[in-house]
């Protein structure tokens, strides 16, 4: 058998921009879009006036996916380090946007959406990047490294009438 598996990806890895995509994701997919942290720290990035329309947006794509969507995004909690392989896809597909390769973004949101992204969600996250263009921050497309099958980091046997 040939698995194939992602390497562990870290978000500092992924620099600034990636890591503020990231973090306002996950606060506003869990709820947490109005908490005093997350609001001020897009008010720094973005400006005053701009801080909560970039947040605002980043909330519209997470409900777009949560509430469209056909399949539940797999997303680490606030402050985690790792990356899950959805988070992953949504930094590519910011990444995407804010290359201009709109099939590239298209791709990934399909991918998140498990269906066609309709066109008000390509324009959420068209809005989102160039935002952050503006903001002088870069969405860099993660680096994803493919190794074969590695053994499981614990092992768990199952033991039913002398079977294992």
């Amino acid at each position: 058998m040939n698995d194939q598996f992602l390497d562990d990806v870290f978000l500092p890895d992924l620099g600034i921009a990636a890591g503020l995509a990231v973090w306002g994701f996950r606060a506003c997919a869990r709820g947490g879009a109005g908490c005093c942290t997350v609001v001020s720290g897009f008010s720094r990035a973005f400006g005053e006036r701009n801080g909560p329309r970039v947040l605002g947006d980043v909330l519209n794509f997470a409900r777009f996916i949560g509430h469209s969507g056909r399949r539940k995004v797999a997303l680490a909690m606030p402050g985690c380090a790792r990356l899950s392989s959805d988070e992953l896809s949504i930094i590519a597909c910011l990444a995407a946007g804010q290359a201009g390769d709109r099939a590239l973004m298209d791709a990934h949101l399909t991918w998140l959406m498990a269906s066609s992204p309709p066109a008000d969600l390509s324009d959420t996250v068209l809005a989102i990047t160039s935002a952050f263009q503006l903001a002088g921050l870069e969405i860099e497309m993660p680096e994803l490294v493919v190794s074969a099958s590695r053994p499981a980091r614990s092992s768990i046997v199952a033991v039913e009438s002398g079977h294992a």
